[in-house]
C-alpha cells in the first residue's frame, strides 16, 4: 500500500492533488507546528490581467508558534473571506468556467470558522472532489504512534501506523530522508515525478505555472480539469526511487 504525507494547504496547486492521487492513503499533518510563509495559509493565483497573486489567511498570533497546526487559531476571517471571495469574481470572471465552479466555492467563503485546519480541509476536499480523487485521507492525530518522531523517522513511524509497505515522498525530502530506516521496516520510498500542466489561462500567451488547483479549474470547467490532471497522474506514474 502506497502511502502519501503531507501538512494541509490551504487551495492547494496541482502539486498536492497529484501526490494524492498516486497515494491510496495520505495522511494530513494536523499535529506539527506551522512554519512561516507556508502554504498552509497561503497560496497563488492569477489575476485577469496574467499575473501571480498571493491570497493569505490570518492567524493568531499569540503562541501560534507552539500549537500544532489544529489548535491553531484564525484571525478576522470573515474579512478575508471577503477579500478572498471579491477577489475571485474579479479576477476570474472571464474565465470560461467561472460560473461552474464558484457556485462550488462560494460556501467556503459564507461557513463560519475558527480553526486554520477546518477553512483549509474544505478547500481540499472541495478540489479531491471536482478532480475525482479516491485517495483516503487520515489526521495524523487520529493515529497512533511516537509522538517523538521527528522528520524522517516520523514519516516511517506514520506508514507504520497505517501498514504502508511504500512511502511516495516529495523530492524535497531527498535532503534528509533516511531510506535505509524505511527499508529495515519493510518500507521502499519512491519519489513523486510531477510537471506541471500547461493549459490555457484567460487568452494570454505565456503560461503561469504553480498556482492554487483553481486556476485550471476556472479554466478548463471540472470535465476538462479532471481530464488533464489525470492524464497528467498517468504521465507521471514512473517513480523514482526503490519501492522495497
Amino acid at each position: 500500500m502506497k502511502v502519501a504525507i503531507h501538512q494541509p494547504h490551504y487551495f492547494p496547486w496541482l502539486g498536492y492533488m497529484d501526490k494524492m492521487a498516486k497515494a491510496e492513503k495520505f495522511i494530513v499533518l494536523d499535529e506539527v507546528q506551522l512554519t512561516d510563509r507556508s502554504p498552509m495559509v497561503r497560496n497563488k493565483f492569477l489575476t485577469f490581467n496574467g499575473e501571480e497573486a498571493i491570497l493569505s489567511l490570518s492567524i493568531q498570533k499569540k503562541g501560534y508558534r507552539e500549537k500544532k497546526t489544529r489548535d491553531i487559531e484564525l484571525f478576522n476571517i470573515e474579512e478575508i473571506q471577503k477579500k478572498h471571495r471579491r477577489f475571485f469574481e474579479c479576477n476570474y470572471k472571464k474565465a470560461n468556467y467561472f460560473g461552474e465552479i464558484m457556485e462550488r466555492i462560494a460556501p467556503i467563503f459564507e461557513r463560519p470558522y475558527y480553526n486554520l485546519l477546518d477553512i483549509e480541509m474544505d478547500t481540499i476536499n472541495l478540489i479531491k472532489e471536482l478532480l475525482d480523487i479516491k485517495t483516503e485521507l487520515i489526521y495524523q492525530s487520529d493515529l497512533l504512534y511516537d509522538k517523538e518522531s521527528k522528520k524522517s523517522n516520523l514519516m516511517k513511524t506514520l506508514c507504520s501506523s497505517v501498514g504502508a509497505d511504500i512511502y511516495l515522498s516529495g523530492n524535497g525530502a531527498r535532503k534528509y530522508m533516511d531510506v535505509e530506516s524505511f527499508k529495515e521496516d519493510g518500507i521502499g520510498v519512491v519519489y513523486q515525478n510531477f510537471e506541471y500542466p500547461v493549459y490555457q489561462q484567460f487568452h494570454q500567451e505565456i503560461f503561469v505555472p504553480n498556482l492554487s488547483s483553481v486556476d485550471m479549474l476556472f479554466h478548463l470547467g471540472i470535465d476538462g480539469s479532471k481530464e488533464v490532471f489525470w492524464n497528467n497522474v498517468k504521465k507521471g506514474k514512473v517513480f523514482e526511487g526503490e519501492e522495497r
